[in-house]
Parts: C-alpha cells; sequence; structure tokens
C-alpha cells in the first residue's frame, strides 16, 4: 500500500517506511492527556495509522479524534483499522469542513511531509492549522531534517520543544509549537 501510494503521489508521501512505534509515541506524547468538554484533536496525514494508534493509546477518546488522510487507499485503510475513529478523506487544507463549529481544537498531530509539498499547499495548510487552532493549542509536527528550523510555521507560535527520534528509519525530528493565547491585532 505505501509503496503504491508512493509510486502514484510521491509528494505527498514523505517516507517509504511508516513512522516507527517510537516516533509516533512521541509525537502523542506531546498531546495533552486530560480532554476538556467541546476538545477534538486532529491529526494529519494519518497514513498508515501509527500516529492515530498512540493517539488513541495515549487515551485520547476516539470519539473526540479527526483523522484527515488525503489518499483514498490509505483513508479507506485507516477506517477498517480504527472503525470508531472520525477519518475523512480530504487535503489538509479542508480540515474546518470536518468541524461542527462547538468544538475546540486542542492538538493538531502531523505527519505531512510540508518540504516536499508544493510551497502554496504548504502554506494554505500551515493557514488553515492556524484558522482552526484554538488559542493556546498544540501543533506536533515531525521532520526527516534534523537540522534546521521548519519554515512554514505562522508567526507568533512558540517552539516548546524539539526532540530527535534516532530509533526511526530515517532519523526524525519532533517539533512541538503552541499557538498564542492571545491574537494580536
Amino acid at each position: 500500500m505505501v509503496l503504491k501510494e508512493l509510486a502514484l503521489n510521491p509528494r505527498d508521501m514523505g517516507s517509504l517506511c511508516p513512522s516507527s512505534a517510537v516516533l509516533a509515541k512521541e509525537m502523542a506524547r506531546a498531546v495533552p492527556a486530560r480532554v476538556r468538554a467541546n476538545d477534538v484533536f486532529i491529526e494529519i496525514g494519518a497514513g498508515t495509522g501509527p500516529v492515530t494508534a498512540a493517539l488513541l493509546q495515549r487515551g485520547i477518546p476516539s470519539d473526540r479524534l479527526i483523522v484527515i488522510e488525503k489518499s483514498p487507499v490509505m483513508a479507506e485503510s485507516l477506517v477498517a483499522r480504527f472503525p470508531q475513529v472520525n477519518v475523512s478523506c480530504r487535503g489538509a487544507e479542508s480540515m474546518s469542513e470536518c468541524l461542527n463549529g462547538s468544538e475546540r481544537v486542542r492538538a493538531i498531530v502531523s505527519s505531512l511531509p510540508f518540504r516536499s509539498l508544493p510551497r502554496k499547499v504548504s502554506l494554505s495548510i500551515m493557514r488553515e492549522i492556524e484558522r482552526v487552532l484554538a488559542p493556546g493549542g498544540l501543533f506536533i509536527q515531525f521532520t526527516y531534517a534534523i537540522a534546521g528550523e521548519m519554515h512554514f510555521i505562522p508567526s507568533g507560535f512558540k517552539k516548546l520543544r524539539s526532540s530527535i527520534i534516532l530509533r526511526n528509519i530515517p532519523p526524525a525530528k519532533v517539533e512541538v509549537y503552541m499557538k498564542p493565547r492571545v491574537t494580536r491585532h
């Protein structure tokens, strides 16, 4: 399945190998475990589901998790693997269409390969992240670029931490950002 998607949509796939359990657990560890009324959590670029599984193991209720996967093949696989989770087959730039308006997006966990996506798409997705993420919400992203900074993070987002996961093929870095609690005008 991964090889087929890589051949059909190489820019949408970050790697030949799915994320390791160690990387998935590190990403899930950054998500707040305490869930409040109206909290929802969004995963974008779920692929084969290792991060989805880690988020559920972390204690995120399945009815509060929205999983977004652009590939119809991968999305169908996620629905079969996680029937209790809301899986939406769409691009991350339209994630707001999955929300009902009363929900508070507490965290967005991303496995999207921003460095290989067209710049216009990356910017569109980051604008959507900035729009839907609640003030004080977390944006968690992994990258294979161990050195350097992510170029598409919205201004005002504060980096809380960065950790390198050597037990992933290839090694990866998990970065955690917080959206400002107060928006400036």
